[in-house]
């Protein structure tokens, strides 16, 4: 299992490192960026991803028994010494968890409280999971000895942790998947906090943990709940007394200090109540006070900073609430020009009245406003129309009252909900022509320079639209072909549709729009991820036949769904194209079975100019008799110099091993090559043909190879110490080999 690119290995511990885990807990700390690291390393793992499968949810428990203690084991050094080596700083934030959160939810936390305090990824943390030595092997300090240190206390009362010293304090992260205050470990570092003076203790939560409160604040509300119903919904009240530790002894000494304290237990809960209110989104805080239940002084700092919670406020309450705002003096002042002072009882109907387009211009492009809360004049003003829409998103044209302008403005956005360019104003919009505006919108043009982006358009042989994961549909799609039509001069096409929820009718209008494309020379079609079925896959390959001009074919129809029946069809339509001489073909995760992969095999094979070729038939279960075919008919092409093959997951076993190097031995004319026979079940045999074939290639230059593949999945090659050296030997004999890259 790889390692962090970082991390220090066994044979780089140092006597310094190890003595840091023994005896300085403050120590024990790495970067932001190299927290980040390690969690990026472990997402990226088929481990990791078999954990997610089993449970839908990775957690710390799950971190420190897959990852961390097997990259820690025998080092004596826990992953943050690991990661930050023999740099040595005391910890400036001390990152508060409970082990049973959700990873992916834990990371957007922390982030979050970097990016909103502007934390540097260069600040030292303590994070308990990382922090603490875990295997329990005899090589590095226990668990025992390590929480005899203190680590908590040790971290907080250090001074680098303090406002004074540049320190960032305690960050308490909350997720959906578990309640911190429900470990009394996390209790502990609340009370620690408490104790020593100038260290801030903040809540960063997960945006799924906001949705959640949010959801619960507005269900209670809806009940005609009370505000400190409302509260409770939210999670800000705790009993610290109920939580548990999983040893006896620490829970006895745990909650003796606690109890040691003036106030115990009831004491600390009104602190962690406290500063969890502070915490609170502001939306919640919006909700409270538009229903009466708040003011704007009971409100969160940041509420109170909020301009449209200010004006909630003030709506509600009257713009004596201003007096508490500590909003940019200029909202303040734009607030009041719209006559919130003198009228205790103000709503939005009493400035409504005034009509001051103006003024409702300003309000929304400072965010403080919508169009539904606008005048009727200015919901049939274009102008404000279009501003609330930059501000606000396309959903705003929904009270727009004049229909021609809320057809030019929705021709205008982009990605359904947005302007490309927010500094456009009606102005620049009004003069467009209608037809350009739509060519724009189907193209994704700038509407600033549409005149000039369309010219081009109707002149360029060359196009290029990148539309992945834009929610097309089949609907979306056959209009986008249909604007497609009109470019006759296009030669060259590279269009990204994957991940478009095409299915089978979005299929039959790519193959319909292809098809009227005859010009065409060079093609590059993403079409992967998009559940086109076999009836999908094979009407796009029926189009694809009939360009008979074409030289130069990218194909991505990978995961799609299309069986072995629909392989076939594929075959058939690349088997006209008999003057291509360039094709990447990609059709992973298809079930293809052997007859599939065999069928396009021979297709393939007929393609006697070819001279380059990449083929990913990754996860198609093809076993050793569609291996064979894949590599007999690849040997017959003569005229290739570049070849590119992924056979991943495919259970090939020695035998099919043996069909794939046997085959590639016959391609001596080969200059470059990449194959990847990752989790093929190869062993020290198909070594041993790796090493007969790859002498063979006398005339390579560039040269991919990889092998390597051990974890949960099965089946994973299993090459020995001696397998592998057959591979390298046969490598050692390829002189003029100037790119190499090897994963044995």
């Amino acid at each position: 299992m790889a390692r962090p690119a970082h991390m220090a290995s066994g044979d780089e511990v140092t006597a310094l490192m190890k003595a840091r885990q023994w005896e300085k807990p403050e120590q024990w700390t790495m970067t932001v960026q190299r927290w980040v690291d390690i969690v990026g390393a472990c997402t990226e793992t088929p481990q990791y991803k078999s954990v997610m499968e089993q449970k839908k949810t990775v957690n710390m428990h799950d971190v420190c028994r897959v990852f961390v203690k097997p990259w820690s084991e025998g080092t004596g050094c826990s992953l943050a010494v690991l990661m930050s080596r023999e740099v040595v700083c005391n910890a400036q934030l001390m990152v508060s968890h409970c082990w049973g959160e959700d990873v992916s939810e834990t990371k957007e936390s922390l982030l979050q409280h970097a990016v909103r305090h502007e934390l540097p990824m260069t600040v030292p943390i303590w994070f308990c999971v990382f922090s603490n030595y875990q295997p329990e092997d005899g090589v590095g300090p226990k668990l025992e000895h390590q929480l005899a240190l203190e680590p908590f206390a040790s971290v907080i009362r250090n001074p680098s942790l303090k406002a004074a010293n540049g320190g960032h304090g305690m960050v308490a992260l909350h997720t959906t998947t578990d309640d911190l205050y429900s470990r009394l470990w996390c209790v502990h570092e609340v009370e620690r906090a408490i104790v020593e003076e100038d260290v801030e203790i903040i809540a960063s939560m997960s945006q799924k943990y906001i949705d959640l409160m949010v959801g619960r604040v507005e269900q209670f509300l809806g009940l005609g709940a009370t505000l400190n119903d409302c509260f409770r919904a939210a999670g800000v009240q705790v009993q610290t007394a109920k939580a548990r530790c999983s040893s006896k002894d620490d829970e006895e000494k745990l909650v003796k200090l606690i109890l040691q304290q003036g106030n115990g237990f009831d004491g600390l809960d009104k602190v962690v109540e406290d500063f969890r209110r502070e915490q609170l989104p502001d939306i919640i805080f919006e909700t409270l006070i538009r229903k009466g239940l708040l003011t704007l002084d009971g409100a969160s700092t940041s509420a109170r900073a909020n301009a449209a919670v200010v004006l909630a406020a003030c709506q509600a309450h009257g713009a004596g609430q201003l007096q508490h705002a500590t909003t940019n003096p200029e909202v303040s002042e734009r607030i009041r020009l719209a006559g919130l002072l003198g009228n205790d009882e103000l709503r939005w109907q009493d400035i409504e009245v005034l009509d001051l387009e103006d003024l409702q211009m300003t309000l929304i492009r400072k965010g403080l406003l919508t169009l539904d809360g606008a005048s009727t004049s200015a919901r049939a003003d274009a102008a404000i129309v279009f501003a609330a829409c930059q501000m606000h998103g396309g959903g705003q044209l929904e009270h727009a009252t004049n229909p021609e302008v809320r057809e030019r403005i929705r021709l205008a956005l982009r990605g359904g909900n947005r302007f490309c360019d927010e500094k456009l104003r009606w102005q620049d919009l009004e003069v467009i022509d209608l037809e350009d505006l739509k060519l724009g919108q189907i193209f994704r043009l700038g509407v600033r320079t549409l005149a000039e982006d369309i010219t081009q358009l109707r002149q360029s042989a060359k196009l290029s639209l990148a539309l992945a994961g834009e929610g097309l549909g089949a609907k979306g799609c056959k209009t986008l072909f249909e604007a497609m039509a009109q470019l006759k001069q296009i030669t060259d096409l590279s269009l990204d549709l994957k991940s478009n929820k095409l299915g089978f009718e979005g299929g039959q209008a790519v193959s319909e729009g292809i098809a009227q494309l005859k010009q065409i020379t060079e093609l590059s079609l993403d079409l992967g991820s998009n559940k086109l079925g076999a009836e999908g896959g094979q009407a796009v390959s029926e189009a694809i036949a009939q360009l008979k001009q074409i030289t130069k074919l990218n194909l991505n129809l990978g995961d799609n769904g299309l069986g072995a029946d629909c392989g076939k069809a594929v075959a058939e339509g690349i088997a006209q194209l008999e003057q291509i001489t360039d094709l990447s073909l990609d059709l992973e995760c298809n079930s293809l079975g052997h007859e599939g992969s065999k069928a396009v095999a021979e297709a393939i094979a007929q393609l006697k100019q070819i001279t380059k070729l990449s083929l990913n038939l990754g996860y198609n279960d093809l076993g050793d008799e569609g291996s064979k075919a894949v590599f007999e008919a690849i040997a017959q092409l003569k005229q290739i110099t570049d070849l590119s093959l992924d056979l991943r997951y495919n259970s090939l076993g020695d035998e099919g091993g043996q069909a794939v190097f046997e085959a590639i031995a016959q391609l001596e004319q080969i200059t470059k090559l990449s194959l990847d026979l990752r989790f093929n079940g190869l062993g020290d045999e198909s070594g041993q043909a790796v090493f007969e074939a790859i002498a063979q290639l006398k005339q390579i230059t560039d040269l991919s190879l990889t092998l390597e593949g051990q974890g949960h999945s099965e089946p994973y090659n299993k090459l020995s110490a001696e397998g592998r050296k057959a591979v390298s030997e046969g490598i050692a004999q390829l002189k003029h080999i100037t790119n190499l890259s090897l994963q044995l």
